[in-house]
């Protein structure tokens, strides 16, 4: 107990400490487990920034307002020097992403107070926020130039006096792939005096859908990313663009990409020129890299072809590339040398342990990062480092509470997929308690994607599911990083191309296996779940085995002949796939759960957001019909009003867990 005392006073020893405090089985029995109120009590860090001179660290914290129903996201600011965090903002509004002015003094970030989205700026040293912009439309992202005299935004336009006119004689009709002026997002900017933004200029971006922008390093030319569309699935057409900041009507902005797969640029720096993110292929699993963009002509050059993962900019210096990328189930910080736009060496992790870091930011002059770091057991929290030897310091305490809970231990499994020997992992959380030799009932919690990953970090519910809450109860729960995940590399991420519900299901199914052989399962109490591709493999999975006794499938795919023409990126169909329906409809069916509907004897809980384009609710609507009038299997299912692909409403939320934990507690008793 004497470390714990240490952890609380000297900050170096906190990640440390707190691992080794929480495997402290002295104090477990004063601990309870989570119940469902304590997940949705839980804090959650968001953006984090660190000021260009190094002194300051803000960052967003979100909590839930059942009294207004709303997520309400603050900023707060921590002194990297006093580690002393102080709450800048207050209210039921949404303030987030913040921004530094060059020069460190003050603070502009994204607000919803006010009757639109606007950039509001506030000083480190506390006092009321004021509006930076004053714009009649929404504002999306935005950028302050290097000289702090100019402000960049992403916004749309006005409706003009004949657009209103012809919406009050004939409506609003919804023209299937044309757009309203209101969907295109455009490319403003704006002088900035006394902190505050001119009149903006809309600057010529007619027929692009801006998506990012970045100032040259004298302020003088902006860098935009642009997609041809407002529609989602016109990103793999995505293109970085330069055009002058002081930019007349009739000029023309001068593509500098041409890679497939779409591109965004990330950084423009004296170090390196302009850097852009891309994967330089078609479209599909590949490796998102970072590019060098030669803007007098030429092939952009790979800055990070010998990470194979994708690489997130974090910072660029006269030597050095920093980059964030996944490893496994952790992720970390990686430095790649670099000189003029050229990658000179291979990349260097300088994370490594068991801790999950994400969030970076740099100072101007890259020498201090700060980020979060967390593990199964330690909620993510604030840290900063110098970036030349990574020795992690702890400037926050967000979510303390974790401390009196009783968690289910947390661990990284392998096993072999009995389809092909493929080796796989996943992560395995225990009952809370749980001792050596006991079986346990197995619930399932498939990750979506299916290019996501089920990572070991500080997850005390994944989505719909109440994870720790289970654990508390006496599951065990399995967390599978089938083939097709991310963090494990771009052939790993590729081998379920074609072969959607067939050789990653059997990876999925191939876990259980191994709990069971291990002693940890019981094979009578098997329970599956999962959100989006989770939802396709818990229809899939309940449509070729009745192994498991209860099932929740959200947001889930089931027809895929239907879900082409209904999802808002069926060029997902073509990367996993290959044809279109039309074109081998055989191959459809044979990866369809629908066509197999009737073989269902598995009780189902079936979820989805109303509103969802990803995956529609007519999809979970056709499942439902399907068995209620066959009526082998029972099942219940729920729509969720006005929500999208992952419901967010925070009442609506603790309906999404509570029914959860109700479903398979009835199902799959514990006892």
């Amino acid at each position: 107990m004497k470390l714990r005392y240490a952890c609380a006073w000297i900050p170096l020893l906190a990640i440390s400490c707190a691992l080794a405090s929480a495997q402290d089985d002295d104090s477990l029995d004063a601990k309870r487990p989570m119940e469902i109120e304590d997940l949705l009590a839980f804090k959650s860090l968001g953006s984090i920034s660190i000021s260009p001179d190094g002194r300051w660290v803000a960052y967003v914290v979100t909590q839930r307002d059942f009294d207004e129903n709303v997520n309400n996201s603050d900023l707060w600011l921590v002194s990297v020097k006093e580690g002393t965090p102080i709450r800048l903002t207050y209210g039921s509004k949404s303030d987030d992403s913040p921004q530094w002015a060059p020069d460190s003094t003050w603070l502009a970030f994204r607000s919803s107070r006010g009757e639109k989205p606007n950039i509001w700026g506030i000083s480190p040293h506390g006092g009321e926020a004021w509006p930076v912009t004053e714009n009649e439309t929404a504002v999306g992202g935005f950028r302050i130039s290097p000289d702090g005299g100019s402000i960049a935004f992403a916004a749309s336009e006005k409706k003009s006096d004949d657009q209103e006119k012809q919406e009050k004689e004939r409506g609003r009709p919804i023209v299937w792939d044309e757009h309203y002026h209101d969907q295109w997002t455009r490319l403003w900017v704006a002088p900035l005096e006394d902190r505050r933004a001119g009149k903006a200029r809309k600057l010529p971006t007619e027929g692009l859908q801006v998506t990012a922008a970045l100032f040259s390093p004298d302020s003088k030319q902006i860098a935009f990313g642009a997609r041809p569309s407002p529609t989602l699935r016109s990103y793999i057409r995505g293109a970085v663009y330069l055009i002058d900041a002081q930019a007349k009507e009739d000029a023309q902005p001068r593509q500098v990409t041409q890679m497939p797969g779409g591109a965004t640029p990330v950084d423009w720096s004296a170090h390196h020129g302009l850097i852009a993110s891309a994967s330089g292929k078609e479209r599909g699993t590949y490796n998102r890299q970072l590019w060098h963009v030669p803007l007098k002509g030429g092939e952009p050059v790979s800055l990070t072809a010998g990470l194979d993962e994708h690489a997130g900019f974090v910072a660029a210096t006269s030597d050095s590339l920093y980059v964030e990328a996944a490893k496994a189930s952790l992720r970390g910080l990686y430095r790649i040398p670099a000189r003029q736009g050229q990658a000179v060496g291979d990349p260097v992790a300088l994370t490594g342990g068991k801790l999950f870091y994400r969030r970076f930011s740099a100072s101007k002059d890259g020498s201090l990062l700060a980020f979060s770091a967390e593990s199964g057991r330690q909620a993510p929290e604030v840290y900063v480092a110098p970036s030349s030897s990574m020795k992690p310091r702890q400037l926050t305490n967000i979510d303390s509470e974790v401390e009196k809970f009783a968690l289910g231990e947390q661990r990284v499994v392998r096993w072999k997929s009995r389809a092909d020997g493929e080796p796989i992992e996943g992560i395995l959380t225990l009952p809370v308690g749980y001792r050596k030799g006991q079986r346990a009932p197995l619930l399932l919690i498939i990750h979506g994607g299916p290019a996501g990953v089920s990572s070991d970090s500080f997850t005390p519910r994944r989505g719909a599911y109440p994870l720790q809450v289970f654990a508390g109860k006496g599951y065990a729960v399995l967390q599978p990083n089938y083939r097709g995940s991310t963090g494990y590399g771009e052939r790993f991420r590729g081998l379920n191309r074609g072969d959607i519900s067939g050789r990653d299901w059997v990876d999925i199914d191939s876990g259980v296996d191994e709990l069971i052989r291990q002693g940890i399962a019981d094979p009578q109490r098997l329970g599956i779940m999962g959100w989006s591709f989770g939802g396709h493999h818990t229809f899939w999975g309940i449509t070729q085995t009745d192994r498991y006794k209860a099932a929740s499938a959200g947001a889930g795919a089931n027809d895929l002949i239907s879900m082409y023409s209904q999802t808002d990126i069926p060029d997902f169909y073509h990367t996993y796939l290959g044809p279109k329906p039309w074109e081998d409809f055989e191959l459809y069916e044979e990866r369809s759960a629908y066509r197999r509907v009737d073989k269902v004897t598995t009780p189902l809980l079936i979820q989805v957001g109303e509103k969802d384009e990803r995956v529609p609710a007519e999809q979970s609507i056709q499942f439902y019909v399907a068995l209620r009038s066959i009526g082998k299997a029972e099942t219940q299912l729920i729509v969720y009003p006005g929500q999208p692909h992952g419901v967010r409403d925070p009442r609506l939320v603790r309906d999404l867990l509570t029914r959860n934990l109700e479903w398979f507690t009835r199902w799959i008793p514990v006892g």
